[in-house]
């Protein structure tokens, strides 16, 4: 007699339980919220000195001659950068030139043809005829280089998708 009420009142509670579990409100973490591209506000650089210390991660040497310089950031009304892109033309100095043979951006020769953000054409300046150069791509991103070492220019360019705003309150 005892198994023919255990067996219900187990049906019983493991429904109980399960619905329960169901029904309980789970917590989503906070959403970061996307604003459509009319709504972004776009700076652009072209200070060489800043466009390719953000670009490269270091100073120019003295010896760099700095050609062209783009740097593009789309934000929300100047506050948080949604999404950058830059672009530069150098004539690298030698020691500019020794750092880059290090490949301290993992870059793998490319063949592919160079992808531009919708959002922005490449500026006039930045080569669209790319016979004679050496195309350097990063392998999970967006960062090029185009090089001649005949006429010793480099061309550079990335894109990104900008800095998401800190999470005030994290939830289990």
């Amino acid at each position: 007699m005892k198994k023919r009420f255990l067996m219900p009142a187990a049906g019983v509670l493991l429904a109980i339980g399960g619905i329960v579990f169901l029904t309980q409100k789970t917590t989503k973490p906070p959403e970061i919220p996307q604003s459509p591209s009319d709504q972004l506000v776009l700076n652009t650089s072209t200070d060489p000195r800043l466009v390719f210390q953000k670009a490269f991660w270091r100073r120019p040497d003295s010896d760099d001659k700095i050609l062209h310089a783009e740097r593009r950031e789309w934000s929300e009304q100047g506050k948080d950068v949604r999404e950058w892109q830059w672009f530069l033309a150098v004539q690298p100095s030698p020691g500019l030139s020794e750092w880059l043979q290090t490949n301290p951006f993992s870059l793998s020769p490319s063949t592919e043809p160079l992808k531009y953000k919708e959002a922005a054409p490449k500026p006039d300046w930045f080569p669209s005829d790319l016979s004679g150069f050496e195309i350097l791509k990063a392998p999970q991103g967006r960062l090029v280089m185009i090089f001649s070492a005949k006429k010793n220019l480099l061309y550079a360019m990335d894109s990104g998708a900008g800095f998401a705003p800190p999470t005030r309150n994290l939830t289990n």
